[in-house]
């Protein structure tokens, strides 16, 4: 019997299918349901230095903003300090506008110019999903991407504080053609405009919103240890989301929002192992990367933590069993049947907000994207 595209390998636009389709969510999102895969959103940048930045996943209940200057005054102890970004607004644009164009080109073509425009758009993990989405066109086809006749327009929303610590930091948003917002972290690990990649990306989930962060000039706080004055540690937090859309679940779970994210996952999951029940078993796990955790901090005080888990959808195949291996297993695996065990590993980038004291509210995701990067078994 075939198993058909796994877990591993559901896109994002697939899991906010299944939310629109099936309304399931977290009891506690009720009164705000996910409301669709699209938006009317769009990113315009201000004049001037610190000129508001907004964008939209959900029409007008999701906005990403630089803060005013008079909005600056009500920022939380954590933030109220005066500082300095670590870079310039117009050198920010720049940088952006730059890695965006490279990014851009890296789904064009194909061989040598592709692979250097890779190297000076990715770096890290999102490096390493975006080659794995390279070589899987074979199966699900070109990105989006790949039809767009230019870059999409940079939106620059935070600059990271200048702090004498590396690497720097831009978090910048961009709205492709189909309207969903993407948020994407750029990273420089020198301090160098020259050395900034994008080492995170993800589209904002369907009703959330990227709460205000410090003036662009004056820059953002990087947690870049512990837990500061957060309510959890931002590596806590992810391994508790990482649990919580595993499957099957554990009997303990977070007091999340997911925004439909979670419970269209286990379903996926759900229904795979349904699919397969008198061949194989199937289980998934998911596991932090430590390094890939980066947390920007915004003008009330919580946080805005940024980080990569890595699901391993694992299909034990009963005794005197055969599997016949998807396309995409074959494609990154080279086998096409499998007798014993089958293990997809998919990157998940996710991107939470997590509050702080004296700030009331659940920790809850803002964007997601997945990967499938890996196979292996016999």
């Amino acid at each position: 019997m075939k198993f058909s595209r796994m877990t591993a390998a559901v896109t994002l636009a697939s899991a906010l299918v299944l939310t629109a389709c099936s309304g399931d969510d977290e009891t506690d999102d009720a009164s705000t349901p996910a409301s669709g895969a699209t938006s009317e959103g769009a990113a315009t940048g201000g004049p001037g230095d610190d000129g508001s930045a907004t964008s939209a996943a959900d029409g007008d209940s999701a906005t990403a903003t630089a803060a005013t200057d008079d909005a600056a005054a009500t920022s939380e102890a954590m933030t109220t300090d005066e500082g300095q970004a670590a870079m310039s607004v117009e050198d920010a644009e720049a940088v952006a506008a730059t890695v965006m164009e490279a990014r851009h080109e890296s789904f064009q073509g194909d061989g040598d110019e592709v692979t250097d425009a890779q190297r000076s758009a990715f770096m890290g993990s999102a490096r390493t999903a975006v080659e794995a989405a390279d070589q899987l066109e074979e199966v699900f086809g070109e990105p989006a991407e790949t039809e767009a006749d230019a870059a999409p327009e940079p939106n620059v929303l935070a600059i990271s504080r200048e702090d004498g610590d590396l690497p720097e930091f831009l978090l910048v948003q961009t709205v492709p053609a189909d309207e969903v917002p993407v948020l994407h972290l750029l990273e420089s690990r020198t301090g160098e405009d020259k050395d900034f990649r994008i080492i995170w990306e993800a589209r904002m989930l369907p009703g959330t919103e990227v709460p205000t962060f410090d003036r662009r000039s004056v820059g953002t706080p990087v947690l870049r240890e512990g837990q500061g004055t957060l309510l959890a540690n931002p590596r806590d937090t992810l391994k508790e989301l990482g649990a919580y859309i595993s499957w099957p679940q554990p009997e303990d779970i977070p007091d999340y929002r997911t925004h439909g994210y979670s419970p269209a996952v286990r379903k996926a999951a759900e229904e795979q192992a349904a699919a397969v029940a008198d061949q194989a078993s199937l289980r998934e796990k998911n596991w932090l990367v430590s390094d890939d955790t980066k947390t920007l901090m915004f003008e009330d005080g919580s946080a805005f933590v940024i980080g990569t888990l890595l699901r391993d959808t694992t299909f034990t195949v009963n005794a005197n069993s055969v599997l016949t291996a998807p396309e995409s297993f074959v494609a990154l695996a080279g086998d096409d049947e499998i007798t014993d065990e089958a293990v997809l590993r998919t990157m998940v980038f996710v991107g939470m907000r997590v509050p702080a004291e004296g700030v009331d509210f659940k920790p809850e995701m803002i964007a997601a994207r997945e990967q499938l990067v890996e196979a292996w078994g016999e």
